[in-house]
Formats: C-alpha cells, sequence, structure tokens
C-alpha cells in the first residue's frame, strides 16, 4: 500500500492512470460527450523542481498553461466565477481559473512569468504572517520555506493576480475560539488591504479545515467566495463559500491533466482523502 501513496512511484502512476481511465470511459457511457455548463478552478502550491507531492516543476508548469490557452479553454479570474455564483447564472463549458495556496516565492519567480506571457489571470491566497519571511506550512519541511514578499505581491497584483487571503497564521480553523478565529479573518484582510491597496474578498481555508460556522465566519468577515480542498466542478448551484478545486500534482502528465479538468479524477481524489487518515502526507492525486 506504501507505493501505491509514495509520489513518484510507477505502481503509484500506473494505478491512478488506470483508475481515471475507468471513470471517463464511464462517465462517458452514463452522460456522453456534451460538454458540462461548470468551471474548474485549479489548485497549485509551488512551482519548483523538488520531488515533492505539492511541486509542479517549471516546465510541466508552462506546459499546462500552454495547453489551457491552445486548448481553447475559458480561462478567467476566480473574481468572475464569483460573479456566477453571486447571480446564479449557468458557466461557459470549459471554463477554468487558477489559484496558488499559501503564498511561496517561487510563484513569483516560476509561475507569474508564465502567466504574464500568456495573458492568464491567477489568484494567489497568502499566509499574511509569513509575507516577506518563511512559510511554515508543510509539515515535511520543518525549516519552512520562502515565502513571497509584498514588493512581489504588489507586482504579481499590478500583473493581474488577485491577492486573496488564506489567514493571518495558517491555523486549523475549526480548533480556534470566535475571538482568534475573527482576529485570523478580519485580519488577514486588512494587513492585505493596507499592503495592496485593494482588500480581498477571496478566501481559502488552511488545509481545507471548515465547518458551517466557520463559513458564516468568512462571510461576516467581508469574503465574497472561500476555496476548499474538496474536489469537483463548480456549477451555478455551488455554495460559494465551499468551492471545490481540482488538485494539480507533480505526477500530472499533460494527459492526466486533461482528465482532471475533464473531472475525471475526481472520484479518485475523494477516495484518497479516506486514505490519507491512515497514511498521512501522501497520496494519490
Amino acid at each position: 500500500m506504501r507505493s501505491l501513496l509514495e509520489p513518484g512511484s510507477q505502481t503509484r502512476r500506473r494505478v491512478r492512470r488506470v483508475v481515471a481511465s475507468g471513470i471517463h470511459a464511464a462517465r462517458q457511457v452514463a452522460h456522453g460527450w456534451q460538454p458540462r455548463a461548470e468551471a474548474r478552478v485549479l489548485c497549485y502550491h509551488r512551482i519548483d523542481d523538488e520531488n515533492h507531492r505539492s511541486c509542479v516543476t517549471p516546465q510541466a508548469f508552462r506546459d499546462q498553461m500552454q495547453y489551457l490557452r491552445d486548448s481553447d479553454f475559458n480561462i478567467v479570474a476566480l473574481e468572475t466565477i464569483a460573479q456566477h455564483l453571486d447571480r446564479g447564472t449557468e458557466f461557459t463549458p470549459r471554463t477554468v481559473a487558477v489559484t496558488f495556496d499559501d503564498g511561496f516565492a517561487d510563484n513569483y519567480h516560476e509561475a507569474f512569468p508564465v502567466l504574464r506571457a500568456l495573458g492568464i489571470p491567477a489568484t494567489v491566497f497568502v499566509a499574511v504572517d509569513a509575507v516577506g519571511g518563511r512559510l511554515m506550512s508543510l509539515r515535511d519541511r520543518p525549516a519552512g520555506i520562502d515565502a513571497l514578499d509584498w514588493e512581489q505581491l504588489r507586482c504579481m497584483h499590478q500583473g493581474g493576480v488577485s491577492v486573496g487571503s488564506h489567514t493571518l497564521s495558517h491555523p486549523r480553523l475549526t480548533t480556534l475560539p470566535d475571538d482568534a478565529l475573527e482576529r485570523e479573518l478580519v485580519g488577514s484582510r486588512d494587513t492585505i488591504a493596507s499592503r495592496i491597496g485593494t482588500a480581498p474578498d477571496l478566501f481559502c481555508y488552511p488545509r481545507g479545515d471548515l465547518s458551517a460556522g466557520v463559513c458564516r465566519a468568512v462571510r461576516r468577515a467581508g469574503y465574497r467566495l472561500a476555496c476548499a480542498t474538496s474536489a469537483g466542478g463548480v456549477t451555478a448551484r455551488t455554495d460559494p463559500f465551499v468551492v471545490p478545486r481540482t488538485f494539480v500534482a507533480r505526477d500530472d502528465t499533460i494527459a492526466d491533466f486533461a482528465r482532471k479538468l475533464d473531472g475525471d479524477f475526481d472520484y479518485l481524489h475523494h477516495g484518497v482523502t479516506l486514505l490519507r487518515r491512515h497514511w498521512p502526507g501522501s497520496a494519490l492525486s
């Protein structure tokens, strides 16, 4: 079982592709080839050559963004997703938005030039207390990883990348008392507003940790949309405070990437979520 969960293992790659291919065939039999009126929100973390499941290599990221551009996807800012959800209007098939979690410095050095060159909007969710320092959000990197600084974030913001909130300190929000929860939500929003010049209305739950009470607090804090880590497409009926996303992993080939955009990895992702409860720190998708 460990080989199934180890990033980069041949067993893992074969199993996930066989399963995704089977799901793809079953879905086509059930639903046909008609494109669905839904959006996909892509979830990235690091853009780096390190052999880690959260790292998409710079070359793979360039290839994926070029694929979106060459394949006539309707690439939109996350704010456009929020507008559709506000109005309850259907999405154009093959709509996609790009997001990054945590605020790693490589998002500026590796991802931003690609996004700017291809004219692709994106959103980076930053853990505000780490800006200009080290991000400690990865459990297997106790020394931390370089975070974006405010100058880089301002440059990205001016270049078409929205800056959203990922709280102040990246805590598990469901464990916090009400006053600490409010401080994480409002404090991060106010700090971004003062440093970037625009108050963010986009939020992302650290580690996807949420509850009905946390969602209500996010709404009260002034946010318009909040991203989760659950897999799936976004429809006109999606709760704007529990927006699913499609995680992009290091092992994804362009064929895998295309099938993730079609939703073929959604069920696999849900299954892996259960497996990770028994083998923390590993995943198939």
